[in-house]
C-alpha cells in the first residue's frame, strides 16, 4: 500500500480555516437542498397529489443521481480541483431549487430533484478532499468530523427557517430563496476557495529500481478505477459508509416527518423538535467520534459497529413499543441516529490511509457511494412496503404499517455488517504484509 505524504503542512493556518469554512458553508447549503423535501414531506404529497411510493421516488431519484455521480464527480475533482467542483455543484443546486419552486407536476418535481442531486454529488467529496490538502495529518480525522457536523446546520436550516418561510410566504418563495442562497455561495467559493498548498511526495512500493522512463511513468500514473476499488482501504471505507448512516438518512431526508405525524400521532411542532434534536446529536457526536478515530485509528471497526448496534437497539425500542411511541423514546432514537453520519465519516479515514492524495477524489467518491446506495434503497423499500400494505397516502398510514415498513432495515444491516467485517479483515492482513 502506498500513499502521499505531506512534508510541508505542519500546523493549522488562518487561511486554511477560512477556505475550509467557506467550503463547509457550501456543504451546509447542499444539505439544506437535499433535506428540504423531507421537511415539507406532507405538503409535497398534497401539492403534487401523489402516493407514498411516488413521493419516495422524488428523494430516491435525487439520491440515485447523487450516488451514481460520485465516481464521475471524483474523477472531475481530481482533474479540475475542489474550487471548480464546489462552484459547479452549488450552481446546479441553485437551478434545481428554483425549478422546484415552480414545479406543478410530478415529472417537473422529479427533474428538479435530479438537478439538486447532481449538484450535491460534487460538494461533499470536494470539501473532504480539501481537508488533507490544507490541514496537518494529525488534524484530519477531527476536521473531517467537524465538516460533517457543521454541514448538519443545513439540515437545521431546512427544518426551521426554511419551513417557517414556506409557511409564511409559500412554496415558490421558499424554494427561490434557497436557490438564490446556493447561487450566492457558488460565487463566494469561486472567489475564496483554493485547492491546496501541499507538495505531494509519492511513496513508491519497494521494487527493483526501474529504468528512468519507467520510473517517470510510474510516478505520475494514477491508479485506475479498478485498482482504486480493489484497494483494501477503499472497500472497508465503502462498507463503513454503507452500514452506518442509512436508517438515519432515510428518516430525516424523507420518512421521519410523515412517520411521526401520521403513524405516531405527533404534532408538526413535536416532530420538528425530534428532528432538531437529531441535528443537535450530530453536532455532539461528530467531534467525539473524530477524537476517538484520531486517537485509536486501529479501532475503526469497533467505532462503526458500536454506532450501528446503538441504532439497532433504539429501533427495537421504538418499533416494539405498544401503541403510540412516546417522545422520549423517539429522542433516544434521534440520539443514536445522530451518531450515524459521524460514524459513516470513519469510512473516509479508511480510504485516506491507503490511497494517494492525487486520486483521493475518486476513492472518496467511491466510499461516499456506499451510504447513499443503502439510503436510497431504504427510502424506496419503505414507500413500496406502505403501498403494498394499502397505506400509500398520508391519510391511510398507521403505526402497524410503518412498523412493518421499517423492518426493511434488517437485511441491509445484515449485509453491511458482514461485508464491513470482511473488508476490515482484508485491510488488516494487507497492513500486516506491507
Amino acid at each position: 500500500m502506498s500513499r502521499d505524504h505531506d512534508d510541508v503542512i505542519d500546523r493549522v493556518t488562518w487561511r486554511a480555516v477560512v477556505i475550509w469554512s467557506i467550503a463547509v458553508l457550501a456543504y451546509a447549503i447542499a444539505v439544506l437542498a437535499r433535506s428540504s423535501l423531507s421537511a415539507t414531506g406532507v405538503e409535497a404529497a398534497l401539492r403534487f397529489e401523489t402516493s407514498a411510493s411516488a413521493l419516495s421516488m422524488f428523494a430516491v431519484l435525487q439520491l440515485a443521481v447523487y450516488a451514481g455521480m460520485q465516481i464521475p464527480a471524483g474523477i472531475f475533482l481530481d482533474r479540475y480541483g475542489a474550487r471548480i467542483a464546489i462552484t459547479l455543484g452549488c450552481a446546479l443546486i441553485a437551478g434545481g431549487q428554483v425549478a422546484m419552486a415552480f414545479a406543478s407536476s410530478v415529472p417537473e418535481a422529479v427533474g428538479a430533484r435530479i438537478l439538486v442531486g447532481g449538484g450535491d454529488s460534487f460538494v461533499f467529496i470536494s470539501v473532504i478532499r480539501l481537508v488533507p490538502a490544507w490541514f496537518p495529518p494529525r488534524a484530519v480525522p477531527l476536521t473531517t468530523q467537524l465538516t460533517g457536523m457543521f454541514g448538519q446546520l443545513g439540515q437545521l436550516g431546512s427544518l426551521v427557517p426554511f419551513v417557517a418561510l414556506l409557511e409564511a410566504r409559500g412554496w415558490p418563495t421558499a424554494f427561490v430563496t434557497a436557490g438564490s442562497l446556493a447561487a450566492l455561495i457558488a460565487a463566494l467559493v469561486a472567489i475564496v476557495v483554493r485547492d491546496g498548498r501541499a507538495r505531494v511526495v509519492v511513496d513508491l512500493p519497494e521494487e527493483p529500481e526501474p529504468a528512468p522512463a519507467e520510473r517517470d511513468v510510474a510516478a505520475v500514473r494514477p491508479p485506475t478505477m479498478l485498482e482504486t476499488w480493489r484497494d483494501p482501504g477503499t472497500r472497508a471505507g465503502f462498507w463503513a459508509h454503507f452500514v452506518a448512516p442509512f436508517p438515519a438518512y432515510a428518516f430525516v431526508l424523507l420518512w421521519g416527518s410523515v412517520y411521526m405525524t401520521r403513524a405516531e400521532g405527533l404534532s408538526s411542532d413535536a416532530s420538528l423538535g425530534v428532528l432538531n434534536f437529531y441535528v443537535v446529536a450530530c453536532l455532539v457526536m461528530g467531534p467525539l467520534l473524530g477524537v476517538l478515530a484520531g486517537r485509536f485509528p486501529r479501532r475503526r471497526l469497533v467505532l462503526v459497529l458500536t454506532v450501528v448496534g446503538a441504532q439497532v437497539l433504539a429501533w427495537v425500542l421504538v418499533l416494539a413499543w405498544p401503541g403510540a411511541t412516546p417522545v422520549p423514546a423517539l429522542l433516544v432514537l434521534a440520539t443514536t441516529m445522530g451518531a450515524a453520519g459521524p460514524g459513516s465519516l470513519v469510512g473516509f479515514d479508511y480510504a485516506r490511509e491507503t490511497n494517494p492524495l492525487r486520486t483521493l477524489g475518486l476513492s472518496t467518491g467511491m466510499v461516499n457511494t456506499g451510504g447513499f446506495i443503502s439510503t436510497l434503497t431504504t427510502m424506496l423499500l419503505v414507500g413500496v412496503a406502505l403501498d403494498l400494505l394499502g397505506e400509500g397516502t398520508p391519510d391511510l398510514i398507521t403505526d402497524r404499517g410503518f412498523t412493518l415498513a421499517w423492518l426493511t432495515l434488517v437485511p441491509l444491516w445484515a449485509l453491511g455488517v458482514t461485508m464491513l467485517v470482511r473488508a476490515d479483515g482484508r485491510l488488516r492482513r494487507a497492513r500486516a504484509a506491507a
